[in-house]
């Protein structure tokens, strides 16, 4: 490993865990003496503290309503296609409540066209989801929904996601629909394991991101 780089990773993810404490305690700032972690902005050391994924667990899976395990399925995908609170609330706000059995994808592109005609964004800016036509609509969340029908309405994927004992195969399930590449299919299903539908363990299975493949080529040499 390149021992100045390595060590700089593990001071960086405690420092920033330290801060995401402080704040959680309600410490007055600066939580951090070191200028970098001062200035800018950076997700949390671990995946489940940050903004989206908080409002995930307390808004869309566990928000005191029961639910149906291929409802908590569905919600959770359809979510995190558009990955943005705003646009949840906007059609939860549309359809009182979301479940598979009310969703119809022209009433849900009705609402969200809409919204773009009033320049609300309806995505979140955090990672960019795959834009090409492969259900062949010009728009991207008319693509997004028509996934959501294709999956959950004519192939019901849900059978056999929830049926799954391993991380890696639903992973491979969701990887095989269009406009679903590895870094979302590993997104997916770490949310869908949030849930108590599934119990996959977290360290059984990972695909490395863009950054995090960066970081790896940072802090070593030789991977092995």
């Amino acid at each position: 490993k390149r021992q100045e780089v390595y060590d700089l990773y593990w001071y960086f993810a405690c420092e920033r865990l330290n801060i995401f404490f402080k704040k959680l305690n309600n410490e007055a700032p600066p939580w951090t003496q070191d200028p970098i972690l001062q200035t800018y902005k950076f997700c949390n050391s671990y995946r489940v503290n940050d903004r989206v994924s908080q409002y995930l667990l307390k808004n869309v899976i566990y928000n005191g309503k029961s639910y149906s395990s291929e409802d908590v399925l569905f919600r959770i995908v359809l979510f995190k296609l558009f990955n943005k609170e705003s646009t949840w609330e906007l059609l939860m706000n549309s359809f009182s409540d979301i479940t598979l059995n009310n969703f119809n994808r022209e009433n849900f592109s009705s609402v969200l066209n809409n919204a773009i005609s009033n320049d609300i964004k309806i995505y979140n800016d955090a990672y960019i989801s795959c834009a090409n036509k492969a259900f062949g609509y010009d728009r991207k969340h008319d693509n997004h929904l028509a996934l959501i029908e294709k999956m959950f309405k004519i192939d019901r994927v849900q059978d056999i996601i929830l049926n799954c004992t391993t991380m890696q195969d639903a992973f491979n399930i969701i990887k095989s629909y269009p406009l679903i590449g590895n870094y979302m299919a590993y997104q997916l299903v770490t949310d869908i394991n949030y849930s108590d539908i599934v119990n996959s363990q977290e360290d059984e299975f990972t695909i490395a991101g863009p950054g995090s493949l960066r970081g790896i080529k940072k802090c070593f040499i030789d991977k092995g």
